[in-house]
């Protein structure tokens, strides 16, 4: 199952990889045996799966074992869902709609709370074929899964019957699961005929033609982790903030001048772009909002380039003695004397400067964070316990934040009607929640501005851009997508990925996008296939629990 997702990405993989597992729990001798071959299997897929995630080890010791750790605990509903599908072996009529139905509800189950991880699902894998994936715009992934799980399945069973297994399905339930394919294909045709006809309509578009321009910068992780760590000196720290940032600068500079810089081709016309875009953490220096002199700069800069520009940075809102100070109130001098009287909110946020305007006064901060990373799961409140877990992570959690902030552009002719993007930092990619409101609050196109550079040259990166086709596609929306080392690419409604940069290279490229207002059936509406799954999940369950009483 490995295999269908990047970097390889033999899709057809995923209609036939589960059908050993499968027959596996068929054959189980118990519920508990069940659960535990399920567990075996969701952790060592999640293990080969996530295994990139060690190459962290350089930043905290601990993450090899929390890798483990990590792969055990999503291997749970794997096992649960093979606990569930082994109650269905004596009852063929349920097992028909429940098992499929239990796939779909144990996969959302898993995407819910804190610690959710919306990460390898079976509709991932499909991810490089825009035909066989409009059915999101209605199902969300799930469908997909419920879909691709149904192969597999129908495979196990076949092959059962030919392996003359006394408890394999009958002829006719093998029958009927062959018949609702073509069911199932008429939906995914039909979604994917009706959007590719729309999308071609001039009126489907509410503004003009937008020129965005994404800056990928290709800091390496190590020196941008340097350029914050307290334990690097003070003046090296300089060093690296005003060398990362001259450099973003300088590539922005030349993209707003000409060609795109990784194209190796003659320089093209003279383009300038609409919005520029750089990625999460681009400016490193924590007392950014602080200091005076950063908002005078990103003034003039935007002034210069001609074009907004959104860039990823860390907001801290400062307290003195307990009661919020403004930034222009903010004393460095009395900081450094009388440090005890200061705290801090931190947050992981997003800024818009404009063109003479300065900084924008609403800033997004980070809604979801990454869980022991970013933020404490559940018990943030309780402070003691905040403390031994941030000191056990060698991490300061970040702050959550509440508003969700939508930003708007016009390009260069003001008459025009805005285009209103919905900012999405790194993690919250993988979260259609937090993309639907966006887009129910009005966005009209989505921005995901990210750092992969942890991750170098692993698969990390690649399945982490796999998310963003998914919420182009749910939300019918162009998706800008900017990386600092890659990959950075432009997402059209269809999930068409437009342009791309290269993974570890310094890159600018630029696109056309338009803003769109039509709200999907899964935009406006959300997760009720899910729920439709987990509905039928649960009335097996009452089915069962029932039997089991009539039979005592």
């Amino acid at each position: 199952m490995r295999l269908a997702y990047p970097r390889w990405n033999l899709y057809p993989v995923a209609a036939m990889g589960l059908a050993p597992f499968l027959w596996a729990i068929s054959r189980a001798t118990s519920g508990k045996q069940a659960f535990y071959l399920g567990w075996l299997y969701g952790a060592v897929f999640y293990y080969v799966l996530l295994i990139w995630l060690n190459i962290l080890v350089v930043y905290h010791f601990l993450m090899p074992p929390t890798v483990v750790v990590l792969a055990l605990y999503l291997g749970l509903f794997k096992g649960l869902f093979a606990r569930l599908m082994w109650e269905t072996r004596h009852r063929p009529g349920w097992a028909l709609w429940a098992v499929p139905a239990a796939w779909a509800a144990i996969e959302y189950l898993q995407s819910l709370g804190d610690l959710g991880f919306p990460w390898g699902y079976l509709g991932h894998s499909l991810w490089r074929h825009p035909l066989l994936i409009q059915l999101v715009a209605w199902t969300g992934v799930y469908g997909l899964s419920l879909i691709v799980f149904w192969i597999n399945q129908l495979v196990c069973d076949v092959a059962r019957r030919l392996w003359r297994d006394d408890a394999a399905p009958s002829a006719i339930v093998l029958i009927l699961r062959v018949a609702v394919l073509p069911l199932f294909a008429a939906a995914m045709f039909f979604s994917a005929r009706e959007v590719f006809r729309d999308t071609q309509n001039p009126t489907f578009y509410v503004t003009p033609p937008l020129i965005v321009g994404i800056v990928q910068p290709n800091i390496p992780q190590r020196d941008k982790f340097r350029s914050y760590d307290p334990d690097t000196p003070e003046s090296e720290r300089f060093r690296l903030q005003r060398e990362m940032f001259s450099k973003t600068v300088r590539m922005t500079r030349q993209m707003q001048l000409g060609a795109e810089s990784d194209t190796g081709k003659m320089p093209a016309p003279v383009e300038p772009c609409d919005l520029i875009i750089w990625p999460e953490s681009a400016m490193t220096d924590d007392f950014f909002t602080l200091v005076p002199a950063y908002a005078t700069y990103f003034r003039d800069l935007a002034t210069t380039l001609g074009a907004p520009l959104f860039f990823g940075a860390t907001n801290l809102l400062l307290f003195h003695n307990g009661r919020f100070l403004p930034a222009e109130q903010f004393d460095p001098t009395d900081y450094r004397l009388h440090s005890e009287a200061y705290s801090f909110e931190v947050y992981n946020s997003a800024f818009l400067a404009e063109p003479r305007r300065g900084l924008h006064p609403q800033v997004y901060n980070k809604m979801h964070l990454v869980p022991f990373a970013e933020g404490i799961p559940y018990v943030r409140f309780i402070r003691p316990l905040v403390e031994v877990i941030s000191a056990i992570a060698q991490m300061e959690p970040f702050e959550p934040g509440k508003d969700y902030t939508i930003y708007e552009i016009r390009g260069r002719d003001q008459n025009n009607p805005p285009l209103r993007f919905g900012p999405l930092i790194c993690f919250e990619s993988c979260y259609p929640r937090l993309s639907r409101t966006f887009v129910r609050r009005g966005a009209d196109m989505l921005v995901i501005i990210t750092n992969d550079g942890w991750y170098e040259q692993t698969a990390g990166p690649a399945q982490h851009e796999l998310e963003a086709v998914f919420r182009a596609v749910e939300t019918r929306r162009w998706v800008v997508r900017c990386a600092n080392t890659g990959i950075s690419c432009f997402i059209s409604p269809l999930g068409v990925i437009e342009k791309e940069t290269a993974l570890a290279h310094d890159a600018t490229i630029k696109h056309r996008v338009q803003g769109v207002k039509e709200l999907t059936f899964y935009a406006r509406w959300g997760d009720v296939f899910a729920w439709l799954a987990v509905a039928v999940t649960g009335g097996f369950l009452v089915a069962c629990v029932v039997a089991r009483k009539r039979r005592q």
